[in-house]
């Protein structure tokens, strides 16, 4: 439609760039909880599970983009007393279990440039 006439033209919608979803470095989405299986050694599929960014906050794009994320239940997620959204050690337990899965392949330099510190 010729929009040239008009005194408020519709502007082009910018296309949004698409974000690469790697695979998780750490853990399978298979209806596993990663911390269930660490923590307790419990391997029982969950029927709801939701993926969690290692690193969140401004490193959250971080983390999708080098594969920090790990697939977590409920209790280990938000609801539990150890849930990583309400107990800082088990944050902190996860961001170090990424930092080290992280220097597997790179150096702790590059690691501190991508997530601004080191939390090991």
């Amino acid at each position: 439609m010729d929009q040239s006439g008009l005194i408020f033209p519709k502007t082009q919608k910018k296309k949004k760039k698409r974000m690469k979803h790697l695979k998780s470095l750490l853990h399978e989405k298979n209806g596993t909880c990663y911390l269930c299986m660490l923590l307790d050694g419990n391997y029982k599929k969950h029927l709801f599970i939701d993926e969690h960014h290692i690193f969140g906050g401004p490193n959250r794009k971080h983390s999708e983009e080098t594969g920090m994320k790990v697939w977590l239940c409920l209790d280990h997620h938000t609801m539990g007393p150890l849930a990583v959204h309400n107990c800082p050690e088990t944050m902190r337990l996860l961001h170090r279990i990424g930092q080290q899965e992280y220097e597997r392949t790179h150096s702790r330099q590059q690691f501190i440039e991508i997530f601004g510190k080191s939390y090991l």
